[in-house]
């Protein structure tokens, strides 16, 4: 994910969950904008209204996402937020950051293989460039487990370059900015 980053950097890096202190604690070591939108708080992304104007869910993510409109990101952190989101807020997502993304931006989140949930829901940190911090969620969100092939169809912002198989079906994506 980080590969090709050297030390000192500048980088701006997106990361939709929470925020923690190991992800800022690894990021420090480059000159890092870093900017966190948590997906799950806000109540409008959480339980959409069945009866919402797409419009008006692109607005609510924006201003979620609080990112300046010259910002692009080198590197977006989706964690498991896209299975958190049915597909046509996936698609709103990747409306709303296509424009801040750039051909050399990197995305890295998880993916399902065969459509079930994991057993846990985590938000997660980055500890080192080979170990990740999973907390667990205060409560289960809803979970829609897409497929590689969904994610591809309704998140073109950002292609996925590369699955790998982990345990109980998940998969590890690192995604590519087009």
């Amino acid at each position: 994910m980080f590969a090709g980053f050297e030390e000192g950097d500048r980088i701006t890096v997106l990361d939709l969950g929470p925020g923690n202190a190991e992800t800022l604690r690894f990021l420090s070591r480059f000159r890092a904008r870093v900017y966190f939108a948590d997906l799950l708080d806000h109540p409008v992304l959480r339980e959409p209204p069945e009866d919402i104007d797409p419009g008006d869910l692109a607005t609510a993510l924006s201003q979620q996402l609080g990112l300046p409109g010259d910002t692009r990101l080198d590197v977006c952190l989706i964690w498991d937020y896209l299975h958190y989101l049915d597909l046509p807020l996936v698609e709103i997502l990747s409306s709303v950051l296509r424009p801040l993304l750039a051909k050399g931006t990197r995305g890295y989140g998880f993916g399902t293989l065969h459509g079930k949930p994991p057993q846990d829901s985590n938000h997660y940190g980055i500890t080192d460039l080979e170990t990740l911090a999973a907390h667990p969620l205060d409560t289960q969100p809803r979970y829609f487990a897409h497929s590689q092939q969904r994610l591809g169809e309704h998140f073109p912002a950002l292609q996925i370059a590369r699955a790998t198989l982990l345990r109980e079906g998940r998969l590890e994506l690192f995604f590519e900015g087009v």
